[in-house]
């Protein structure tokens, strides 16, 4: 049985199936082709890991189970004792949370001050696992931004070339011109400033005002989309002028320049995998895994962003929070795989499956 016919008898994802292989749960019989081929034995023991992971049982203790290590009744009992010291935690944090919401107090403000609920004294590490839960949903971008602090980043290599560019300009020039004046007649004199410390500071001066310049237009060309509490917002050099992107970015005020949506006013998201070939030098060229964001907004807006030059965790964050969000998601069954596990990086998942810079099949 291949592993198209396991995944449709037993309603499991490829990943997943490949993760098991990957953890030493099964090992598939490979036809010659490197095909992997699922007979009645793979299939009853993948039924016991399902259901064994169902009720929580770590990925360890499975293993133990199939390789008869230790007994199924033992694992229980181990098991039972950490869901119990869970419960315990759980109900602590309750408790808490309850006696909270009937102070009817500031809470971080007085909580904190006071460091205490009630007559019993908290401990911070307790506090923070209250705080969590009344935590804002949390905010993330996809695409590229650029802050100001990026921008202040490149100051020093910006003076390096400058000058450079004021030595070339303040003595080169100058002294380029001499020599042509020497082999020139006095018709054809061409005018000339003499090298000085004022003309070279002049230059540097000059010089680094326009590549500072350049370098702060060229980071203006930002394309991300960020989420935050109740609204989206858009910059991207697409439908915004570079020079607004930049002053709204100095000037701290891009909440109230770039594109604003409401959660309401989302309709869709569409997540495509695209393959990126990519140069990596002696190791020649390598094939990258993209996934691109499409957000189709009820007014007719589509906004498109290439999540791959994101950071790891963002696309993920993002897929959590639309889910949250009961945001209709269309993505193809890889890609939610993807998104809904977290034992892989995006390029070691995407490169398990299709082996682009591999010869496994």
């Amino acid at each position: 049985m291949q592993i198209k016919e396991v995944q449709e008898k037993l309603k499991i994802s490829s990943y997943t199936l490949r993760y098991y292989e990957k953890m030493g749960l099964i090992q598939p019989y490979r036809d010659e082709n490197g095909y992997r081929n699922y007979n009645e034995e793979d299939i009853h023991k993948i039924e016991r890991i399902m259901f064994l992971r169902d009720i929580n049982v770590p990925i360890e203790d499975i293993k133990d189970i199939l390789n008869n290590k230790v007994t199924f009744q033992d694992v229980l009992e181990n098991h039972i004792e950490k869901v119990n010291t869970e419960i315990e935690s759980l109900q602590y944090i309750k408790n808490m949370c309850e006696d909270l919401k009937e102070k009817n107090i500031p809470l971080l403000d007085q909580v904190i001050e006071d460091n205490q609920i009630g007559d019993k004294k908290v401990k911070k590490r307790d506090l923070k696992k209250v705080f969590g839960y009344f935590k804002k949903d949390q905010t993330v971008i996809i695409g590229i931004r650029v802050t100001v602090r990026d921008l202040f980043s490149f100051i020093p290599v910006v003076f390096f070339f400058a000058v450079i560019i004021g030595l070339f300009v303040g003595v080169g020039i100058p002294n380029m011109i001499i020599s042509i004046n020497k082999q020139l007649t006095n018709t054809l004199y061409i005018p000339i400033f003499k090298p000085s410390g004022f003309t070279v500071t002049i230059s540097i001066i000059l010089g680094f005002v326009l590549l500072e310049l350049f370098t702060m237009i060229y980071d203006a060309k930002q394309n991300y989309i960020k989420f935050v509490d109740n609204h989206i917002l858009i910059c991207s050099y697409r439908y915004q002028n570079r020079f607004s992107i930049l002053k709204s970015m100095i000037l701290k005020k891009e909440s109230k320049h770039n594109i604003k949506y409401t959660w309401d006013q989302l309709d869709k998201v569409e997540i495509k995998l695209f393959f990126e070939n990519k140069s990596t030098g002696k190791s020649g060229i390598k094939t990258l895994y993209v996934p691109e964001f499409s957000f189709y907004f009820k007014d007719g807006f589509k906004y498109c962003v290439d999540a791959g030059i994101s950071m790891e965790d963002s696309p993920k964050i993002a897929y959590q929070i639309l889910r949250n969000k009961n945001i209709d998601i269309q993505a193809s069954d890889e890609v939610i795989d993807f998104f809904e596990q977290d034992e892989l990086k995006l390029y070691d998942f995407f490169e398990n499956i299709y082996h682009k810079n591999g010869k496994n099949r």
